[in-house]
């Protein structure tokens, strides 16, 4: 399905009034001590004319990523018709209820400990350290960013991870040093670039 139809489409879903639609989006963020972390719906394209996904996830948005990171979440049904718009906005309804509580970054902590992550091993304890960062949880947060340093010593493929252990790496050392503000410039920097890819805000 093309992504104009897909725009139309999303024009006829029905999400609560804190939810921003722009294009196959439909979002609102959760903000902290300037970080933020998406939480989405989005309408994807399948290998067929005239279906589509329905996909939902969780972002954080000071993780480095170009596109939109669909590792926390889950497809909602399976595919989807024009047709099919009350289904898929009671199935919304009923989605967005379980979410009401998704408010804070302490709730999205909680949020992460119970749904799984479909992406690599890195990214999850990225979005474990940064999280904590932000929330001033500074010795959970190196416990985390000690986890990513670890990676060099990964069984199958540590020279996956390089651009990720150095980047905990950085943090590490500023975090021990209380230079909490380079930290920060640094997260902030990459949240941006995040927020610029995903042409949001």
């Amino acid at each position: 399905m093309k992504t104009t139809e897909l725009n139309k489409i999303m024009k006829d879903l029905e999400f609560p009034l804190n939810y921003i639609k722009k294009g196959r989006l439909a979002y609102y963020f959760i903000e902290h001590n300037n970080g933020k972390i998406l939480v989405g719906f989005y309408l994807d394209q399948t290998g067929y004319k005239e279906s589509f996904f329905l996909q939902f996830f969780v972002q954080c948005l000071y993780v480095p990523f170009i596109t939109y990171n669909f590792s926390l979440g889950d497809r909602i049904g399976h595919h989807w018709e024009k047709e099919d718009i009350d289904k898929i906005n009671n199935l919304i309804e009923k989605e967005s209820r379980k979410l009401i509580t998704l408010s804070t970054f302490d709730n999205f902590i909680d949020y992460l400990n119970s749904h799984s992550y479909f992406g690599h091993e890195s990214g999850k304890k990225q979005y474990y350290a940064y999280t904590f960062f932000f929330l001033d949880r500074y010795a959970d947060c190196i416990n985390y960013l000690d986890k990513i340093i670890n990676l060099k010593n990964h069984n199958f493929k540590p020279e996956w991870f390089i651009k990720n252990i150095k980047d905990a790496e950085s943090l590490t050392h500023f975090i021990i040093n209380k230079e909490y503000k380079q930290a920060k410039d640094i997260l902030i920097k990459w949240q941006a670039e995040t927020i610029s890819n995903l042409k949001i805000e």
